[in-house]
């Protein structure tokens, strides 16, 4: 006869799947954020959420001991903070101005010629302020990743990988910023909508505006 008992039957023939809770954490597997392969996480290092395999890891290490961040741990300044550090850099700068032109005031309302000194000097102010606002510019984003204005909304200027800005990067990204405003400053506009919130100066210069 074919007949068999049930608890035979479901013993020889069935077979129980592993629950979902066997599936250990050491069966997942990831991407490594840098040559991009596939390896077990127990096999990798973590960092935010990040993983790096062990060929990639002396290189990665390297990479975080000279600031360069991966840029999933990047987090980008958006249009509005970046415009408030401008505005902030702006009355910096203007102050600066308003200063220097009451200082020759003074020295034009005194006597002893100085309303003569006053009109030799006169047309070299506007060069002079313009050299000073390059300057401004290219020293603090070179120095310090950021100018007075955006360290006050703790934000800074990093290359596209999260490294530092060189000084040559910085004053070339300055100039640039006048084709982000030429035409109704559309080019500082695409920030806002841009999803590494880069403005046209940023897209030119390959860098990225972060939080700090």
């Amino acid at each position: 006869s074919d007949w068999q008992a049930y608890g035979d039957l479901k013993k020889d023939n069935f077979h129980i799947r592993p629950k979902a809770t066997d599936i250990t954490d050491t069966d997942a597997e990831s991407l490594c954020s840098e040559c991009g392969n596939s390896f077990s996480q127990e096999e990798m290092i973590r960092y935010g959420n990040s993983y790096v395999c062990a060929d990639c890891k002396p290189a990665f290490v390297q990479k975080l001991k000279e600031g360069i961040l991966p840029e999933d741990i990047l987090k980008y300044a958006g249009f509005r903070i970046r415009s408030c550090a401008k505005f902030l850099d702006g009355f910096i700068i203007t102050g600066g101005t308003v200063l220097l032109a009451a200082v020759f005031g003074i020295i034009s309302s005194s006597g002893s010629g100085g309303s003569y000194v006053f009109q030799k000097i006169l047309p070299y102010m506007q060069p002079v302020s313009m050299v000073i606002v390059i300057i401004y510019e290219t020293w603090f984003v070179g120095r310090f990743g950021a100018t007075p204005g955006k360290m006050i909304c703790r934000i800074k200027v990093v290359t596209a990988d999260g490294g530092r800005v060189s000084y040559l990067r910085a004053f070339g990204r300055y100039f640039a910023t006048f084709l982000s405003g030429i035409i109704l400053c559309i080019g500082y506009i695409m920030a806002a909508f841009d999803g590494q919130k880069r403005a046209l100066h940023d897209r030119i210069c390959s860098t990225r505006v972060i939080r700090k």
